[in-house]
């Protein structure tokens, strides 16, 4: 019944929903921010009677509301949730989701901020390890370095690490996180020019990491898409032996002529 409701729902209204365990969220695409605004306003309302009448509740104080556009200052109108026992909703600079953090343009770049700006702390962390003189040896501050903080930082780089989009600012803080590591790693001083450190460091300079692991994510995207495509082909394939075995199998059928 629930699920009859929600088909009925994106029937009615061009609103898209997604849902993952118990975090649910409504996607609207139009021209304008009223159009937009109605839409959603209109689907949260039945959404949250379906969910009443199911015996579930929707946590108004959990919901928050974003809008995308390439506008430099977009307005930003706000949606009132008071007939539903909600408040006003105003929409946030910076939307988090699932361990993604959007911006209006989708240009990534508080993402990438964010992420190298923690991987920074964790290398203020691990010069208590080792300095040049004593602790730990520079292949294992290397180990530490690849193993602990390039997954961290380089985390769904595949959102914005694409052809034809702007990737400097973003490619800039990655170089300087990248710089303060190979500084750790080889206990140098810090007016050495990057590119001799991290080779002395054995560091890949982060743009060929990242086409690297770009093109190893392509692959394997590539292998999975032919693996699946060969078993369908494979499975299309008996079907159609299945046929043919079948229609030879049955019998002539009985042709009489009026004369």
């Amino acid at each position: 019944m629930f699920k009859k409701r929600i088909k009925n729902l994106n029937k009615e209204i061009p609103i898209d929903i997604l849902s993952f365990v118990d975090d649910g969220l409504l996607i609207s695409q139009e021209k304008s921010y009223s159009l937009s605004n109605f839409f959603l306003l209109c689907s949260y309302n039945i959404i949250s009677k379906i969910l009443i009448d199911t015996g579930l509740i929707m946590e108004h104080n959990k919901t928050e509301l974003f809008h995308f556009t390439r506008a430099c200052h977009p307005p930003n109108p706000s949606i009132d949730l008071l007939s539903v026992g909600g408040s006003v909703i105003s929409p946030k600079p910076i939307w988090w989701y699932l361990g993604f953090y959007f911006d209006h343009r989708l240009n990534f770049n508080y993402y990438t901020h964010f992420y190298a700006m923690k991987c920074l702390s964790t290398l203020s962390a691990m010069k208590m390890l080792g300095n040049s003189s004593r602790g730990l040896l520079p292949i294992q501050k290397h180990l530490l370095y690849r193993t602990c903080i390039l997954p961290i930082v380089l985390y769904g780089f595949q959102l914005w690490f694409f052809k034809g989009t702007p990737i400097i600012k973003n490619i800039t803080e990655l170089k300087k996180m990248q710089r303060r590591a190979a500084l750790w790693i080889t206990g140098t001083f810090r007016t050495s020019p990057s590119k001799d450190i991290e080779a002395i460091a054995g560091l890949i300079p982060i743009t060929l990491h990242l086409c690297k692991l770009n093109g190893r994510h392509h692959l394997r995207y590539t292998v999975t898409l032919y693996k699946t495509l060969g078993k369908l082909s494979d499975i299309l394939h008996l079907n159609n032996r299945n046929n043919q075995l079948e229609r030879r199998a049955r019998p002539p059928r009985n042709i009489s002529l009026d004369t």
